[in-house]
């Protein structure tokens, strides 16, 4: 597929699945949410296997990128539902906005990819963003703060892991990628959930069970094929740049599905994350443009 329809394609599906994950979460637990969903998207894998071997790969290499990305998968995706249950959904996706400059913050420390003055200020900006999420309007207390904890680890561990991912997936297709991601992470979100000790649901809402899926099939199969595929072909920081359009996405859809009204503390906030990572982006171009003229 073409990036730019990926891209697009990507978008929506992004946008729409933290008010999906919510829903998940309610009266399920999200323990068993995010174990349901997994499942889902390892066994419709596994039914897809025979076209995932037309292209063969080195079994040593996607054993190490299956690993490396089913860790990090687990790790964050168990953040966010932990968190999800203290905030907005719309949150989630605007500060999912946050991963393309941690990404590159990371890619930098790590690998010593280039960070200039302007990636610099872009980050700043983003960050500086995140207080305004706590002026008055919207009440939550510790909950509020420990669900925006969880939900910046999880971008931590996600940006952490594209890094890796991209430097060990060169010779692994973006469909093993996925699929061996979500086979490593299904049994580490098993073994939590036993674990943990809390009571499986005993009854389960229309809405829960159709959140389940929609996040098992679509959300699990479709965007993780796009964003592998768009990770293949782009940069880590590129490829994440999806959150910048999806916070667009995620607000209307909290606002018109959820009733979800931000006040003006998280709107600014929102500007400020979104202007941040385009001034992260795009903050070369408009400096080598301004120098042209």
């Amino acid at each position: 597929m073409p990036i730019g329809p990926a891209f697009l394609l990507l978008t929506l599906v992004w946008g729409s699945t933290p008010l999906a994950i919510q829903w998940s979460v309610d009266g399920t637990g999200y323990a068993f949410a995010v174990t349901a969903r997994m499942a889902i998207g390892a066994l419709g894998f596994l039914i897809l296997l025979p076209w995932l071997q037309k292209r063969p790969a080195p079994l040593r290499d996607v054993a190490a990128v299956a690993v490396i990305a089913g860790v990090s998968m687990f790790t964050s995706m168990y953040c966010v539902y932990w968190g999800v249950r203290f905030l907005p959904s719309g949150w989630i996706s605007v500060l999912f906005g946050l991963g393309p400059l941690f990404t590159g913050i990371i890619a930098a420390l790590w690998l010593g990819e280039p960070f200039p003055a302007e990636k610099i200020s872009g980050s700043l900006l983003g960050l500086g963003g995140l207080p305004l999420f706590f002026l008055p309007g919207e009440h939550g207390g510790e909950s509020l703060s420990a669900g925006m904890t969880a939900i910046l680890l999880a971008v931590l561990l996600y940006a952490a892991g594209n890094v890796a991912i991209k430097r060990h997936s060169r010779n692994v297709p973006p469909r093993w990628v996925a699929a061996g991601a979500l086979w490593v992470a299904f049994p580490l979100f098993l073994a939590a959930l036993l674990l943990s000790g809390d009571p499986w649901p005993t009854a389960i809402t229309t809405r829960a069970g159709l959140a389940i899926l929609y996040l098992g099939v679509v959300a699990n199969l479709i965007g993780f094929l796009l964003f592998y595929h768009l990770l293949s072909r782009v940069s880590a920081a590129n490829a994440t740049l999806v959150t910048l359009s999806a916070p667009a996405v995620a607000l209307w859809l909290g606002l018109a599905l959820n009733r979800e009204e931000p006040h003006a503390g998280v709107l600014a906030g929102t500007l400020l994350v979104l202007g941040g990572l385009a001034l992260f982006q795009w903050g070369g171009g408009l400096s080598l443009f301004r120098g042209r003229k």
